[in-house]
């Protein structure tokens, strides 16, 4: 190689200090190591140059495949998702022993020669970190939001299910046991191991069912080992127990244990402390209500405690709303008819709104859960969870219609989802997004019997526009390649970025010659662009296409795998005609 030019790579590299950045030759010597590599794996730059990276690092050797693929002239990128690193970095981390890493490795190239491998190591363990909490949040927020639905049903067994539920969810924890407390004692009314014999402890004023009936209080005991603390599994490392308050006494008591020390971090408590809150106002409303089935003070009780929107209608008019409904709406100056509400349902939901609640109405459902848009006093657009039961009051037939904003959770999902599924710079689904939709789609074809088609695109010649032109170029042709996609395939087919110069499609077969029709309007619209877009350079791809057919069939890592080897072998032909 070249003595200078890599010696002007060399020094160009070593200003990226972000990343961890390795180049090998073509016999996987190492000729590059970079400060951030030294740093973060201990390993000196004089202790691995001129050495074979699978001897220094044998725990990468499985990876060797893509380094082949590299060394083809293919550009590789290993998504965290699949590949959670490619050198092992321990990092001091209670949720991650190792650096999570997205790796990308391209060929160096000297002229058309292939002279070794580039790679770079990104630490995305923050990133995946902050996906991992987007998931927790939301997660939290439909299992409390959930829990509130409760309070319409009044079903106390359903009540202690979603208690229940809702403590394994956010706790994640293997020993959860759910107590009531009557007339003093303990009775076990749920959980997931069966719970050891506590009866000679229960006195003890050391046990922690009895310290938290007595101190009406949330007891977290980080590392239990270094207490005398009774009522706890000896296998368990860390126990957290949370009291169902009510206003005059403990209703029952939620112990959560775990196998690990620290277990529980202060936003679980927190939701936990939340939900028993929840669950301790229904049960009291429900001990209350079973003696006020038929009364006004039934419904006041129920709406004037609860965190969601409530209001009573009768022959279409509301003859009572709580201060939470016309809260969520923006305090409306007029409130007393369903038109009144029905203003300020978006115009696209008010369709659907209407017709579930004539269903209420005409005793098609008994009890209706939907979601709709409303656009709030103030213009603002805010998305609620509507719920409806018919109840009787006064020995009139009425409509109980409450209303809870998501809106802050449809938000989180709405960003979780960009995160996790959609390719930034394309707007194309990534692998992950395909990887989760391919699955229904061939659900869908194994349950009609059709067949699928699906293409392994590979942008050429991206090495060269990168290196002439620029990365802000090489971004452009990536997104003119996603539009030539959109333009092309129907509006239902399955399109992403694979990573890197790669595309993947699916789509379910219409007709026999669905594949010569779709790859001729493909190439069709990639000349008409190039006919007329004034671009540095021009589109040229290389295409793997194979059909799945569901009476033969074969899982999708092996269609697509399939799909790939003949697009490199299209590259590879492609290659040999222009050295001959």
């Amino acid at each position: 190689m070249n003595e200078l030019f890599l010696s002007s790579l060399i020094t160009w590299l070593e200003e990226y200090s972000i990343w961890g950045i390795f180049i090998t030759d073509t016999n996987f010597k190492v000729i590059f190591w970079n400060k951030w590599l030294e740093v973060n794996t201990g390993i000196k730059k004089e202790n691995i140059i001129g050495q074979n990276i699978f001897e220094v690092l044998p725990e990468i050797k499985k990876f060797e495949s893509y380094f082949q693929q590299v060394l083809q002239g293919s550009s590789v990128i290993l998504s965290q998702k699949f590949h959670k690193y490619l050198i092992p970095i321990e990092i001091k981390d209670k949720e991650y022993k190792y650096m999570q890493q997205t790796v990308q490795m391209f060929p160096l190239l000297e002229g058309n020669v292939e002279k070794g491998i580039i790679a770079i190591i990104e630490d995305v363990t923050d990133r995946v970190k902050r996906e991992e909490n987007y998931k927790k949040q939301i997660r939290s927020l439909k299992i409390l939001n959930d829990i509130q639905k409760s309070i319409f049903t009044l079903d106390r067994e359903e009540l202690l299910d979603k208690l229940f539920e809702g403590a394994i969810k956010i706790s994640n924890t293997p020993f959860v046991y759910l107590f009531l407390i009557k007339d003093g004692n303990f009775l076990l009314k749920k959980s997931t191991k069966n719970v050891l014999d506590y009866s000679k402890d229960l006195e003890s004023p050391s046990c922690i069912l009895k310290k938290v009936l007595s101190e009406r209080r949330t007891i977290y005991i980080p590392y239990t080992k270094e207490t005398d603390m009774k009522c706890v599994n000896p296998v368990s490392n860390s126990v957290l127990a949370v009291p169902i308050l009510g206003k005059e006494k403990v209703l029952g008591i939620l112990v959560l244990e775990s196998l690990e020390r620290n277990s529980f971090k202060q936003d679980d408590i927190l939701n936990l402390e939340t939900l028993t809150m929840q669950a301790a106002i229904i049960f009291e409303n429900i001990e209350l209500l079973e003696a006020l089935r038929e009364s006004e003070a039934r419904y006041r009780v129920l709406a004037e405690q609860s965190l969601t929107g409530v209001s009573l209608l009768q022959d279409n008019k509301f003859i009572y709303t709580n201060s939470r409904f016309v809260e969520i709406l923006g305090y409306p100056p007029r409130l007393e008819t369903l038109n009144d509400f029905t203003k300020y349902v978006y115009e696209e939901d008010k369709n659907r709104f209407l017709e579930r609640y004539n269903q209420i109405l005409e005793n098609t459902f008994e009890y209706i859960i939907d979601e709709i848009r409303i656009r709030k006093i103030n213009n603002e657009i805010a998305y609620l969870e509507i719920s409806m039961v018919n109840v009787l009051y006064k020995g009139k037939k009425s409509i109980l219609l409450s209303i809870l904003d998501i809106t802050y959770r449809k938000k989180l999902e709405e960003e979780l989802k960009l995160l996790s599924i959609t390719d930034a710079l394309t707007g194309l689904y990534n692998r992950r997004g395909f990887m989760t939709l391919a699955e229904h789609t061939f659900s869908i074809a194994n349950r009609l019997n059709k067949k699928i088609i699906v293409m392994f695109i590979d942008l050429d010649h991206m090495k060269e526009i990168n290196d002439k032109y620029g990365h802000q170029v090489g971004d452009q042709a990536l997104i003119d390649l996603a539009n030539i996609l959109r333009e092309t395939l129907r509006q239902n087919d399955l399109i992403a970025r694979f990573g890197g110069d790669e595309f993947v499609i699916m789509g379910i077969i219409g007709e026999e010659n669905h594949k010569e029709i779709v790859l001729k309007r493909l190439l069709e619209k990639i000349e008409e662009f190039n006919s007329k877009q004034d671009r540095p350079y021009k589109i040229s791809i290389s295409i793997g296409i194979v059909t799945y057919d569901p009476k033969n069939p074969v899982s999708l890592e092996d269609l697509l795998q399939k799909a790939d080897e003949i697009m490199y072998e299209q590259k590879r032909i492609k290659k040999e005609k222009l050295k001959g």
